[in-house]
């Protein structure tokens, strides 16, 4: 009786460790890094409309030590600001390619995904409701979309490993990603210069058909779907830049700089 219990206990061990391999997994480049701080002239400056002309390098931590996904961004939008209202719009570019690092030892480990290029493009828009109490503004709500496009030999490969039906791989095939949410923030211009601005951002949001994507027999692998992040923005007369950092599945971190006009 004892030897049983003992063989049944040690398969069950096995079966425990086993099951805690984590899978290699694999999601669209843009994910986490499409929705982006769209700059935004404060109600306190004397020009409402500004352009603003920046370049970002990005970075994708994909889920279970997969890998990473590292990025170049160029980007470009137009914003207007009225009495309580702001709106923004823009178009970025793209480019990039796959890491994997050998140092990772993961039991499920795919080799291939490293050296991938990639490459895309897209849109973002922001509308939103503020208020100000002195030097203080708060952007209370805002509407926050991005729609972007990938293709490259790490779309492609993303395509193929989904086919294999193997549980070890979880793998989106999608190429088009469209990111919605809301977002809150405080901005605050300094009291000797009023084209110097510093401010706070958190972005909630979620994109709709990257569930259905990822084919896997876990469902609390799909329900991950949340979209989070938080950015910090300053602006020295003309110069400016973004440091965020969030997640959509993967963990994103990106760096941006520019100049508006």
């Amino acid at each position: 009786m004892n030897k049983s219990l003992f063989f049944l206990f040690g398969i069950a061990i096995v079966f425990s460790i086993s099951s805690c391999s984590s899978p290699s997994y694999f999601i669209p480049a843009a994910t986490g890094n499409d929705v982006s701080y769209l700059p935004k002239p404060m109600g306190s400056d004397s020009i409402k409309t500004r352009n603003y002309v920046s370049a970002s390098l990005a970075s994708l931590a994909l889920p279970y030590a997969t890998g990473d996904i590292n990025m170049g961004f160029v980007n470009f939008s137009r914003a207007h600001t009225t009495k309580h209202l702001n709106i923004a719009y823009g178009v970025f570019g793209f480019a990039g390619e796959t890491n994997y690092e050998s140092g990772y030892h993961k039991k499920t480990t795919i080799p291939e995904f490293d050296g991938k290029g990639l490459i895309g493009g897209g849109l973002r828009t922001s509308i939103g409701y503020y208020d100000y109490a002195g030097p203080v503004e708060f952007r209370i709500l805002s509407w926050e979309n991005a729609l972007s496009f990938e293709s490259g030999a790490y779309a492609d490969f993303r395509k193929r490993m989904n086919t294999l039906n193997d549980p070890n791989i979880i793998s989106s095939t999608k190429t088009t990603l469209y990111t919605t949410g809301g977002a809150t923030e405080i901005i605050f211009h300094s009291k000797r210069n009023l084209d110097n601005h510093f401010a706070f951002r958190f972005f909630y949001g979620f994109t709709p058909g990257l569930n259905q994507s990822i084919k896997t027999n876990f469902d609390y692998q799909k329900r991950r779907g949340t979209y989070l992040d938080f950015t910090f923005y300053f602006k020295l007369n003309k110069f400016y830049g973004i440091l965020s950092s969030g997640g959509n599945r993967g963990f994103s971190n990106k760096l941006s700089l520019g100049y508006s006009f």
